[in-house]
């Protein structure tokens, strides 16, 4: 009976313990009179946020998604609690509506419509991070990250509004069918005086499915060769050997480049 009795209590505390809900974040939406939409995004608040007065630097993610959040909040939480690498932050997924049109700062053989990523820009300046410093306590320190074709929207980010954010990580980014555009952009930005230093990490992944003939390696090869000649810019580019498009491991390795540069 004592056996069957503790079998039992076991069973109950498992099944209460397996069926309870697990928060990592939640979902917010703010309505966009720039883009004229409702915009969602996911939010994640540093471990202890509510039984502090502590404020926290802010890391915009672009693609934002689940699987997304998920990879980001593990990155998050190893440098800043197991390797001590740099604070804790608060973490902004922004979700998709229309990406192409969001990402994409011009027209090019695959992207025939109106460019929307000027306003895309304007709205997370305008809206989106007023919004977050107004909601929360949040430091002035910000980084923006994107992926893929996000990566091309912090390229433009990065080369048109430098000082909006400390920090930009743009993994597997480049410049399809629009290099010369940003050629322009960049000896545009290379003749602006920047207050502060800014960081821009890039990667690229030698078995890319995209650039089966190396051609975005070289765009990005000599991309960084003209923005590390740059003052008060930090810049590195990290070639992966035997990984594909989206490197894995870019945001560790941004995040790391980023505060150890910082020391």
């Amino acid at each position: 009976m004592k056996t069957i009795l503790l079998s039992t209590l076991l069973f109950l505390s498992a099944t209460a313990l397996f069926g309870q809900e697990i928060k990592i974040g939640f979902k917010d939406s703010i309505q966009s009179n720039i883009l004229n939409e409702n915009r969602k995004f996911i939010i994640k608040l540093p471990n202890g946020y509510n039984e502090s007065d502590k404020s926290y630097p802010v890391i915009y993610r672009l693609d934002g998604d689940l699987n997304l959040y998920v990879e980001t909040v593990g990155v998050i939480n190893r440098l800043s609690f197991m390797e001590e690498l740099m604070p804790d932050m608060i973490v902004v997924m922004i979700e998709n509506t229309n990406r192409n049109r969001d990402m994409m700062p011009t027209n090019t053989s695959f992207f025939k419509s109106e460019p929307g990523a000027e306003n895309f820009k304007k709205f997370i300046e305008k809206e989106l991070i007023p919004h977050i410093n107004n909601a929360y306590r949040t430091t002035n320190e910000k980084l923006l990250c994107g992926q893929s074709l996000s990566a091309i929207f912090t390229l433009y980010y990065f080369l048109t509004s430098p000082e909006s954010f400390d920090s930009f990580i743009a993994c597997s980014g480049g410049f399809p069918d629009c290099e010369k555009y940003f050629i322009n952009l960049t000896n545009d930005f290379l003749k602006t005086k920047l207050t502060e230093t800014r960081n821009i990490f890039l990667t690229h992944g030698l078995t890319d499915f995209l650039d089966p003939e190396g051609v975005i390696k070289g765009q990005l090869l000599s991309f960084t060769k003209k923005i590390e000649s740059k003052e008060n810019v930090v810049c590195k580019l990290k070639i992966y050997e035997d990984e594909g498009h989206v490197p894995f491991q870019s945001l560790y390795h941004g995040l790391r480049f980023i505060y150890t540069t910082e020391k």
